[in-house]
């Protein structure tokens, strides 16, 4: 088949354009990379400003995502630390090849997501063992499959009582054709028990979370950090919950936000919407109140906990500065962002800038017009004391800059210190 891209001549969007289309930083099914390159640029644009700052090199050693066993590069990039060392990396669409591969002009098709298990040692060094259906074959496919024409992207994920939980967004076909024709179906929870297995022996179970796209429930999730463990110290039972970071606008990229929901931990493995009556919203007067599960939209007195809003992020604790950090893209613009909070649930601190993309800046040796960079997120299993380790991904709006530079399309690592408030 021909490669993504193919027949696809996009046009650069303005930020105008931007503000008015539809708010979302994920990849369409058909011409993939020229509908990623588009996509991502219909992100929120508010909440920060353009850096013309520098950065340092980006610190990613070739021990970082290799291309082995026929991954070629992929995006988004959520971790989940499962101990030992390891850490479960979730993808988003992905180059594949035969096992030989190396070069993404061998690539034999793009996955909608795919899975990287690293196990690294006290010095860093790591192993990396990739997964996804029929590898090594000629008819690949993804990690999670929807069994029908939908197709899942990735959100963030944890370990609770020895299972393994992984929020995904399920889109779908809009049938309007372009490289805007899809659209949000709901968001899934995946419950694996026996994820320490291979992946390939995975028993993975779904619950809906939601349908459509007007709530979209588990683009971060925070499951027993805060004050000892405690993401809300104001309640005692606060530790008994999982809390959902919720985009809310993505109609509208301009007003788009982070909501908050909750659901008790007791009850992940029954947490299928309507049936389950326990899932809450926090309000905007700082309480908690049901979300009905006919509603798939937020009731209006829900809280903007976190703007702008981004179809991908983390939110992390940090004890040793006793404050909460989330680590997130802006819109058009050349730099990561992150912002700071004493309390997960705000208020948050203004969106600072976190780090200037060295590949959109003319000096660097991957640049062109045509590339920008997004996806950015903290991983904390592999920081150091007072260090930031977070990733992000570049692309570019014309095809040969990703099939030809293997530099690009895939998750730079970069350490730096950890900010204070």
């Amino acid at each position: 088949m021909p490669l993504p891209g193919a027949a696809c001549n996009p046009r650069i969007p303005r930020r105008e354009d931007v503000r008015g289309a539809v708010g979302t930083q994920r990849r369409a099914l058909m011409a993939p990379v020229c509908s990623l390159l588009l996509s991502i640029l219909m992100l929120s644009c508010g909440g920060g400003s353009q850096s013309t700052s520098s950065s340092p090199p980006p610190t990613t050693p070739s021990k970082y995502f290799p291309y082995q066993q026929g991954w070629l590069g992929g995006d988004s990039a959520y971790s989940v630390p499962l101990g030992g060392g390891q850490s479960l990396w979730i993808l988003g669409d992905t180059f594949v090849g035969l096992s030989n591969a190396t070069s993404r002009t061998q690539a034999t098709t793009m996955v909608h997501n795919t899975i990287a298990i690293s196990t690294c040692s006290s010095t860093q060094s790591c192993s990396w063992q990739y997964y996804w259906t029929g590898m090594g074959t000629a008819s690949p496919g993804p990690a999670f499959s929807t069994g029908t024409s939908d197709w899942y992207w990735p959100n963030d994920g944890f370990v609770y009582n020895g299972t393994l939980y992984l929020a995904l967004i399920q889109m779908h076909s809009s049938g309007t054709g372009g490289a805007f024709g899809f659209a949000y179906s709901g968001v899934q929870l995946a419950s694996i028990a026996n994820y320490t297995a291979p992946p390939s022996q995975w028993s993975v179970t779904y619950q809906s979370l939601n349908t459509g796209g007007a709530a979209i429930p588990g683009v971060t999730i925070v499951v027993a950090q805060g004050p000892s463990g405690n993401p809300d110290p104001s309640n005692p039972s606060g530790a008994n919950y999982a809390y959902f970071f919720t985009l809310i606008g993505e109609s509208n990229p301009a007003t788009e936000y982070m909501a908050l929901l909750r659901l008790p931990l007791s009850q992940l493995n029954s947490a299928a919407r309507p049936a389950n009556s326990s899932w809450e919203y926090l309000q905007s007067g700082s309480t908690w109140a049901t979300w009905p599960g006919t509603q798939t939209a937020l009731p209006s007195d829900n809280a903007v906990v976190l703007s702008p809003g981004a179809t991908e992020m983390t939110v992390r604790y940090h004890s040793s500065t006793n404050q909460w950090i989330a680590v997130y893209p802006v819109g058009l613009d050349n730099s990561a962002y992150y912002s700071l909070a004493a309390s997960m649930m705000g208020p948050w601190g203004q969106s600072e800038s976190l780090y200037a993309y060295p590949e959109m800046q003319p000096s660097n040796a991957n640049y062109t017009s045509n590339v920008f960079c997004y996806a950015a997120k903290e991983h904390t299993e592999f920081e150091a004391a007072s260090q930031l380790f977070f990733t992000y991904a570049c692309n570019s709006l014309v095809e040969s800059d990703v099939t030809n530079n293997m530099n690009l399309y895939h998750p730079v690592v970069v350490t730096q210190p950890l900010p204070i408030k």
